[in-house]
């Protein structure tokens, strides 16, 4: 049965935490730490393992990970995990969070589900897509982010920085084991771990993103993930990130239409990388 016990039962419940997610530095977020059962978890990180060996290459200037979204793909437990926390059950509880009314899941994970980075890859500092590529009146609202990663200190890059509006002040944490992220997604809702990934023991940086809707029921503009430079960026690499930028513009508005999908995608990087997880 899938219920509050995949969650440790120590947790604070989500209702006594809303005034400090929504006070939190530059954006709503809370860190959440022991957020599922331990011996749950460890349970869940072996699949996650195991199932680095399907996951898919998103590979760009912006981006250089892995990610298997399709729920029928995942083991047991990490399957039971996703749909409990696409339940409204736990939707309920994010209300309480949040203070947001009427969320909703997406049971395709579009840009979630399982995500891997291996070494020397990166995700540049973003804001996450506001509308939903298929359902076009969905509108994002929220992300939750759990990370399957043991023995990783600040030396390994793998923390996920966040930034204030302009991006000139940030915070940063690490994404260490059965830790939690939940934040508001709005266009300047800055984040990402933009330097390459130097994992101990060359592991896997490994974690879930679940993302949360309201709909809106109007027409929600596309607005793919927008990539910014730092202001430590050279020119060229401002420029470059800009120009990714335009093609990513491009795709996500074929995408939409239905005209191209992310196995595309896929097929195209593998043929021009050749590499496997």
């Amino acid at each position: 049965m899938i219920n509050l016990q995949m969650l440790n039962p120590n947790n604070k419940k989500f209702k006594d935490l809303k005034n400090e997610y929504l006070n939190n530095t530059f954006f709503p977020h809370i860190v959440l730490d022991n957020f599922l059962e331990k011996n749950f978890a460890k349970k869940v990180e072996k699949e996650i393992i195991h199932l680095s060996k399907k996951a898919k290459p998103y590979f760009s200037y912006n981006t250089r990970k892995f990610a298997l979204s399709k729920i029928e793909e995942f083991g047991e437990l990490t399957q039971k995990l996703a749909n409990y926390l696409n339940s409204q059950d736990f939707i309920n509880e994010l209300e309480n969070l949040t203070g947001i009314k009427n969320l909703i899941s997406d049971p395709c994970l579009e840009g979630g589900g399982l995500h891997y980075t291996k070494k020397n890859g990166y995700l540049n500092i973003h804001a996450d897509f506001q509308s939903h590529m298929i359902n076009k009146t969905w509108a994002r609202k929220i992300n939750l982010l759990i990370y399957f990663n043991n023995g990783w200190t600040e030396n390994n890059n793998g923390n996920l920085d966040v930034w204030n509006s302009d991006l000139t002040k940030k915070a940063s944490y690490l994404p260490k084991f059965n830790r939690a992220l939940i934040f508001r997604s709005t266009n300047k809702s800055w984040h990402g771990h933009p330097y390459p990934l130097s994992p101990p023991k060359n592991e896997m940086r490994k974690s879930i993103l679940i993302n949360y809707y309201v709909n809106i029921k109007r027409l929600v503009p596309l607005e793919e993930t927008n990539f910014q430079a730092l202001p430590e960026d050279g020119f060229f690499k401002k420029r470059f990130i800009k120009l990714d930028q335009f093609f990513l513009r491009i795709f996500s508005y074929l995408k939409r239409l239905k005209i191209v999908n992310d196995d595309s995608y896929t097929k195209l990087i593998n043929f021009f990388l050749k590499e496997k997880i």
